[in-house]
């Protein structure tokens, strides 16, 4: 089994401390990443500071090897569409 470190970003902004995980394989530790993403996500959606939720992924020697984010986007609707000004030519 090899370690793997998580740093997570979720509503409430950087956690302070990595978790730290056993797994057999990176794709194992990655698949685990997506699951506690979606378990964050479950708990609240970024606030407007912070636009999404990441979960950051290291090996052994702490060297990032995959960053797993969901991005919130809010769109203003009722803001009307500005028309372009025609030009003289």
């Amino acid at each position: 089994m090899a370690r793997f470190y998580f740093q997570l970003l979720d509503h409430e902004g950087v956690r302070p401390a990595e978790m730290v995980y056993d797994f057999d394989t990176a794709e194992a530790a990655i698949e685990e990443a997506r699951t506690a993403l979606s378990e964050m996500a479950a708990d609240g959606l970024p606030t407007s500071e912070y636009n999404m939720l990441s979960v950051e992924v290291f090996d052994e020697d702490r060297k990032p090897i995959r960053e797993i984010r969901l991005v919130l986007e809010e769109i203003d609707r009722t803001i009307p569409a500005v028309s372009p000004t025609p030009t003289g030519d």
